[in-house]
């Protein structure tokens, strides 16, 4: 039966004419090549291979499977396979032209065979004769010939064209073959340049996928028997197992199982589409299994918008109940994050959370239970401790659970997810423990691979936990099988190389004959491989070879290196296996051979082969593996391996990317991070330009690649370990000039001042370390030449830089020794075998814990900046020809004008430091930017790094600029957004403005007042906004305006702002002055807010400014104790207070007795009418009162005027009165003199600033000068004091109760006999309406104490300043648009070209869009990846650079420009 289906086959295929045409023309060619290559070859034995081609490959598999062959549509039953099978055997020996031997059942058809032999050969010679009219039968191949096939072959000849080359190139034959018909392809392929990919992922994504659509194409290509479908059924990641109590089968998802990396999305899709598929139309329970679910095993965004898309509808709505097992929080984050696309599933009645098997029984049998065993154990053998707190950013009580193999920690309250409570549950398998450690008895670290930082605990049974952890993590250790060293098979390229290491490896050897054995070993190897090596080997028998015979072998090596370099990949990989399997002294050997063909690496890294790229790759990990490992040969490796690699310049790239690739592989603080930071500087020791070019540059593009995607801190960033790693680096190759100072000085100290205080403690340390080698390296550095006094400078610095001082600038002050902590992670080398038993990974002093970090202040960094300039600038007067000063500028320039929350503060603060000029572009443009941080108002380190900027350079600006002008509202303005940091940054702008401007002489010939006001004009209805938010009008009255910004001053908690106060007041009084060129404690109009603020503070003005009454005047007969005794005898002293004076309750004068206070009204008026004297207390109710009021003016009591003569001219007035009075002398210049302060405005803006002073002091001294100078205004101005009760009361009775200074208390006694005459229906307006009234009701407000941020809860407060920064903001958006000079600049690069950072910034009128966003911390989530959610807890989130701008109101707009929608740097 099979001879004669076989026979019909036979005959069937002599029919040559119809053989497929592309087939003969492969066996014509086939039939060439394997004649010319065998030419010694029978006939029989090339049609052999002919036909063992085309049946092997061909016919038989169509045979064998007709069903995946597409000739039939259903498979054949096992029988008729059989047969197939059977019938391809027959056929294939045809064609082998061999019998059968082995297998006893073919025998019987042997005879078959040798009948059909010469047939077989018959059918091969003709369908591999050439084909005459080939041309013809191209119609033939019109079916085949399609975009997909012809895009195929176009990618096949593109990517092996250099192949093909090089084989007809290296060719023995390729005369008979030619060249022509490749240089013509190579001409074609270079014509059409490379082929078009466009993966099948990208169709299907710009269809309009359904279910549907979807399982027809994956069917269409036949996905369900491809090898990777079939891999990821293996996986189980879905399957259906079991059925529940109502009888639904039920369907497991393991999330662990699928990794975003590995899988691929769509085949899951389809896989599970399929598992689904007989139970479309049946309701069914789906169980997802979240155990350790982490960020590895996510849905990207599209991808899970893809599920909703492609699973049919019916299939959701089948769903009887859908079981959670396990969330944990990286479940949760997950869910928040996407909650728009899950939004289906909140609150879903068919989705229950499972924290337990048990309850898992509720609803599924336990034999009908199908968990993987992994999630199932992880509740056997279990220690749990309860009651453990978890410490985060919200500390959480929690359970730990340690099991054989895992720890879970479980949070002991729910959290919502998808709108069920939930109990977390985060598992932590043994293999990613990496440290854990006892902080103290009650507190523990864990360290996990996965989490960026240590997770700590607090529980009372800290060790029992820790002694736990590390039980299973030892455990877990044992159970890892032993290391097995697998040989790999030797390829016939590696031959020689194979050969040659181990003939010069075992001519070292200690056996005379394997001595011998290598050396002819050696010599066969020459001559066989026809290698060069100019006759000095000559094989032989009994040679007596010395062990000694390094020097021979070396020499040997390096005229093969020489000589073959085509053998270096495969001599070195050998080398390096042989290397780990030697002893000690053949090690030191094997180095001494193997380091002359290392400078042969440059051939290969750069070769157009990616292969041979890649393997110069490996090579070096395998060297950098070895460097870890080898701890005795550390040294030898060192010097040797890394020395000589150092001097070879085209390595030094790769070489770097694979040591900081391994870096961050290990971590920071890592040993293989340590290692390689170490090996550095074997690396530079032959090359140090080259080398400290590279790892600057490369740090330097880093930190420039941060300004990309910024964030809040730099530790934040997903670049943060590549740079601290770089750190390390830098600290290592800092000693003894290895940085090459001469030429990288500007952009080390431009990363000092990035880097300086931040990251954890020894990378803090670091820091500072490398800035004490660099000036050592200055001083020790023979490539430049400096003065002794130069000397003294650096020497000095030196010094400097290691006082306690400089350790808190750096946020080191706790440490003792700045060298001990920067290397305190200083590798212990252990061997494989010998890690310690307590599993360490990383250096505990590498973590970052920021809450435990000290903060950099902006004054630190400028402290660190002046320093540094001051070395800068010391060295350069001794080589003038040096730009490293305008290097530095321009880079921090660079940061200054691009967003970057982190770095940009930093950058502004040394551009301010150490700029030498400065434009009116620049300085707009820092407004520019400032006005954008006001918009947000939230990033106050940017704000007040600006304020700080402006303050440096504004002398620099140019002496004409109306920049300085605008800069004194600019200071201003910052005062009135209340904050302390941002007021003391303010009070030093102002200084700066008002010292600069004064010494341009502006203030000689017109007053501050009109200068100023004359400043604004433009902008006035801007001003006018923010005078009546602050409730201070300069408009009003400029002096007192001016006064009440600074009051706060007197109450900021920095002595150092508190003194700048004062001398911003002393200098105010001095410019009022100047104009009328007269004494500055002339008590005038326009000086009088100034003094009166200084009275308390400052000996000279009360010297010069005279009371004219005093206390004891006024008070003559009566004692403070006669006083309180007339008090309590008339019924005013208050209830609580008792006979000794001690005060028990504090009470306001509001609820003394009336009738009390009437009677010693009346008797008050009686003891002045008798006694004739000129200060008589009336009611202003009286009619007589008001007439006196009106028409005559008492020596203590000025007449009050009109509203026209209330604001006299601020010159003219004031002289006249002053001339009346004749000369002005020390004895006469009163500061209460109300011929002087003769309007009724003045005298009660006067009085607040005192009662203001007085309700705020704290100091004993002050208080007393205030109140005989408030009793003294009491008198004086007794018809306006009421308006200051208020202010007083509290105070004076707190002074009652607790004060025993006699001058204070007499000083109160006045005031309260004044304040009891007055008739209350007599009373000016209150005191808040009447200030309201002039512009002044925040004057007493605005000067109380700063807010505390941190206690304070007061929304309103920050409303106000929130408000207030946006006033500011419109002003400032006005006043850079349409007042200030200054066009758009640029930014050019910094960098030199050797540094390989080519960038450039353009500054334009939008620049303010694109420095700093309207939120800072918004983040764009659609750009966010679900990665981020793995690592929430470090707070490292991507963040654009820019964010559409806010609608302000009264925002200031011109008509002719038009701004730019805001827009990241690309």
């Amino acid at each position: 039966m099979l001879t004669n289906i076989c026979l019909v086959l036979l005959t069937r295929l002599h029919r040559v004419h119809r053989f497929p045409t592309k087939l003969r023309s492969m066996c014509h060619c086939l039939y060439q090549v394997v004649s010319q290559r065998f030419s010694q070859s029978t006939p029989d034995a090339v049609w052999t291979v002919i036909g063992t081609v085309i049946f092997l490959r061909f016919i038989n598999p169509a045979i064998v499977s007709p069903c995946e062959s597409g000739i039939i549509d259903c498979k054949p039953t096992p029988r008729i396979k059989r047969g197939l099978t059977l019938m391809c055997k027959i056929m294939q020996n045809i064609a082998n032209h061999v019998q059968f031997t082995k297998e006893q059942h073919m025998r019987p058809f042997n005879n078959f065979l040798q009948t059909n032999f010469d047939a077989g050969r018959r059918f091969f010679e003709e369908i591999a004769s050439d084909i005459e009219n080939f041309e013809n039968g191209n119609h033939i191949l019109s079916p085949y010939i399609n975009d997909v096939n012809v895009l195929a072959l176009h990618r096949l000849l593109w990517i092996n064209q250099e192949k093909i080359g090089d084989y007809l190139s290296s060719s023995r034959d390729h005369r008979a073959i030619g060249r022509r018909p490749f240089d013509k392809m190579a001409t074609l392929l270079a014509y059409l340049g490379p082929p078009d990919h466009r993966p099948l992922d990208s169709q299907w994504s710009s269809m309009d996928m359904t279910s549907t659509k979807f399982e027809e194409i994956m069917s269409k290509h036949n996905m369900h028997e491809k090898d990777e479908f079939k891999s990821l059924k293996s996986l189980n990641i879905f399957y259906q197992a079991g059925y529940s109590k109502s009888g639904n089968p039920i369907f497991y998802y393991i999330a662990r199982r699928y990794k975003v990396v590995e899988v691929n999305g769509d085949l899951l899709i389809y896989h599970v589409l399929l598992t689904l598929k007989p139970f479309y139309h049946k309701p069914f329970d789906l169980v997802l299994d979240f155990t350790h679910t982490c960020a590895d095993n996510r849905f990207k965004t599209e991808f899970l918008a893809k599920w909703l898309v492609v699973m049919p509808d019916h299939v959701y709505q089948n769903i009887n109940f859908c079981f959670g097992y396990n969330c944990n929080s990286w479940v949760r984050e997950y869910t928040k994050y996407h909650e728009r696309i899950l939004i289906p599933c909140k609150n879903s009645r068919k989705l229950i959370f499972i924290d337990h098997p048990a309850k898992l029984l509720d609803y599924i049998d336990l034999d009908q239970q199908k968990l993987p065993g992994a999630t199932v154990s992880l509740e056997e053998d279990l220690k749990v401790f309860n009651n453990a707190l978890k410490l985060s950013h919200k500390d959480t009580k929690v359970a730990i659970k340690v099991g054989p193999n895992a720890i879970q920690v479980t949070a002991a309250e729910k959290s919502k997810v998808l709108g069920h409570s939930v109990l977390l549950n985060d598992v932590y398998y043994a293999s990613e423990i990496e440290e854990v450690s006892m902080l103290d008895d009650n507190q523990f670290t864990l360290t996990i691979s996965n989490e960026t930082g240590p997770l700590s605990f607090i529980h009372n049974d800290c060790d029992s936990i820790v002694q736990a952890i590390i039980h299973i993590r030892a455990r877990w250790e044992l159970a890892q099988p032993e290391s097995v060293i697998v040989h790999t098979k030797i390829r016939p390229k590696d031959v020689p190389g194979t050969l040659l290491n181990i003939a010069l490896l075992n001519l070292g050897s200690s056996d005379p004959s394997l001595r011998s054995a290598a050396y002819n070993l050696l010599c066969a190897l020459t001559q066989t491989f026809d290698l060069k090596i100019e006759g000095q080997l000559l094989e032989a028998t009994g040679l007596c070879i010395p062990s000694n015979n390094t020097i021979f072998i070396k020499s040997i090596s390096e005229k093969l290196a020489s000589n073959e370099p085509h053998l270096t990949l495969e001599f070195l990989e050998e080398c390096i296996q042989g290397f780990r399997n030697s002893t000690i002294e053949l090690k030191h050997l094997c180095l001494e051979y193997m380091t002359p063909w290392l400078p042969n690496l440059t051939r290969f890294c750069r070769h157009p082969d990616e292969n041979k790229r890649q393997k110069v790759a490996l090579i070096l990990d395998k060297l950098i593996t070895m460097t870890i490992d080898e701890v005795e040969m550390y040294p030898s490796i060192q010097a040797k391996i890394w020395g000589k690699i150092g001097l070879v310049s085209d390595l030094i790239d790769m070489v770097l990317d694979s040591f900081i690739k391994r870096s961050i592989t290990g971590g920071l603080g890592s040993i293989q991070a340590e290692i390689m930071a170490d090996t550095a500087v074997a690396l530079a020791s032959a090359n140090v330009q080259l080398v400290s070019r590279k790892v600057i540059g490369r740090l330097c593009r880093l930190i420039d690649k941060t300004c990309m995607s910024p964030t809040i801190t730099l530790e934040q960033h997903l670049m943060w370990n590549d740079i601290a790693i770089l750190a390390r680096y830098l600290l290592m190759l800092s000693f003894n000039n290895s940085l090459d100072v001469a030429s990288h000085l500007p952009f080390l100290f431009h990363i000092v001042t990035l880097l300086v205080s931040t990251g954890p403690l020894t990378l803090r340390a670091s820091t500072h370390g490398l800035v004490i080698n660099i000036i050592h390296s200055l001083c020790t550095c023979s490539q430049l030449n400096f003065s002794e006094d130069t000397f003294k400078v650096l020497k000095l610095s030196l010094t400097e830089f290691s006082i306690p001082k400089f350790y808190h600038l750096f946020g080191i002050s706790k440490v003792k020794s700045a060298a001990v902590s920067a290397f305190r992670s200083t590798f212990k080398m252990y061997r494989p075998t010998e890690r310690p038993h307590s599993y360490t990974g990383t250096d505990r002093h590498f973590y970052n814990n920021s809450s435990e970090m000290e903060k950099l202040s902006l004054s630190s960094l400028e402290v660190i900046t002046d320093a540094l300039l001051e070395m800068m600038e010391a060295c350069m007067k001794d080589n003038p020809d040096c730009e490293w000063l305008k290097q530095w500028t321009d880079l921090a320039k660079r940061f200054a004008f691009q967003y970057n929350p982190a770095l940009q503060p930093r950058a502004i603060i040394v551009f301010g430091c150490i700029s030498k000029t400065v434009t009116d572009s620049e300085v707009k443009q820092l407004l520019r930017i400032l006005m954008k941080a006001l918009e947000s108002y939230t990033d106050m380190i940017l704000i007040e790094a600006i304020v700080m900027c402006l303050t440096r350079l504004q002398s620099l600006l140019r002496s004409d600029s109306p920049i300085h002008m605008f800069l004194f509202w600019v200071a201003i303005s910052v005062l009135q957004l209340e904050d302390a940091t941002l007021y003391a940054s303010g009070l030093a702008l102002l200084e700066q403005n008002l010292h600069t401007l004064d010494g341009f002489g502006v203030f000689e010939d017109k007053s501050l007042q009109d200068t100023m006001m004359e400043t604004r004009s433009e902008l006035e209805w801007h001003f006018k906004q923010l005078d009546h938010s602050m409730g201070l009008s300069f408009k009003a009255n400029f002096n007192f305006a001016m006064v009440g910004h600074l009051l706060k001053g007197f109450r900021h908690p920095s002595p150092t702002a508190v003194s700048r106060t004062i001398r911003i007041l002393n200098m105010l009084q001095a410019i009022v002055a100047k104009p009328e060129k007269r004494d500055k404690f002339e008590v005038t109009q326009q000086s009088i807010a100034y003094l009166a603020s200084l009275v308390a503070v400052s000996e000279e003005v009360r010297s010069r400014c005279h009371l004219k009454h005093r206390s004891t005047e006024m008070v003559e007969s009566a004692s403070c104790d006669s006083f309180i005794a007339d008090m309590a005898t008339s019924g005013m002293m208050s209830p609580m207070v008792s006979v000794t004076g001690t005060p028990i309750r504090q009470k306001s004068w509001d609820t003394l007795d009336q009738g009390a206070i009437a009677n010693a009204r009346v008797k008050a008026m009686h003891t002045n009418q008798q006694t004739g004297s000129p200060k008589v207390w009336r009611s202003m109710d009286e009619p007589a009162a008001r007439h006196s009021f009106k028409t005559k003016r008492s020596s203590s009591m000025p007449t009050p005027k009109t509203q026209t003569q209330s604001q006299p001219q601020p010159h003219s007035q004031p002289t006249q009165e002053r001339s009346a009075r004749g000369s002005v002398s020390n004895e006469n210049n009163i500061l209460l003199d109300p011929e002087i302060l003769s309007d009724y405005p003045t005298q009660a803006l006067l009085l607040t600033v005192l009662a203001t002073l007085v309700r705020h002091t704290t100091d004993d001294n002050e208080a007393r000068f205030l109140y005989q100078y408030l009793a003294e205004s009491s008198i004086v101005f007794n018809k306006v004091f009421p308006v200051i009760h208020s202010l007083l009361d509290s105070k004076i009775n707190n002074v009652l109760s607790l004060c025993h200074d006699q001058v204070i208390l007499n000083s109160v006694q006045s005031i309260i006999q004044t304040m009891i005459v007055c008739d209350e229906d007599e009373l000016p307006p209150q005191q808040l309406s009447f200030l309201q009234s002039i512009g002044f009701g925040g004057l007493w407000r605005f000067a109380g104490p700063f807010c505390n941020k941190a206690c304070d809860s007061d929304d309103s407060i920050k409303q106000t300043q929130n408000d207030n920064a946006e006033l500011f903001a419109n002003c400032l958006e006005a006043m850079v648009e349409t007042c200030l000079p200054g066009d758009d600049f640029s930014v050019g690069n910094p960098y030199p070209s050797c540094l390989g950072i080519n960038s450039n910034l353009t500054m334009s009128s939008s620049m303010s869009c694109l420095t700093v966003p309207s939120v800072h911390s918004s983040i764009n989530k659609d750009a966010l990846d679900l990665s981020l959610s793995a690592v929430a807890n470090t707070n490292r989130m991507r963040h654009i650079s820019a964010s559409i701008p806010k609608n302000r109101a009264g925002s200031f707009k011109r008509k002719s420009s038009k701004k730019r929608p805001p827009q990241a740097f690309e």
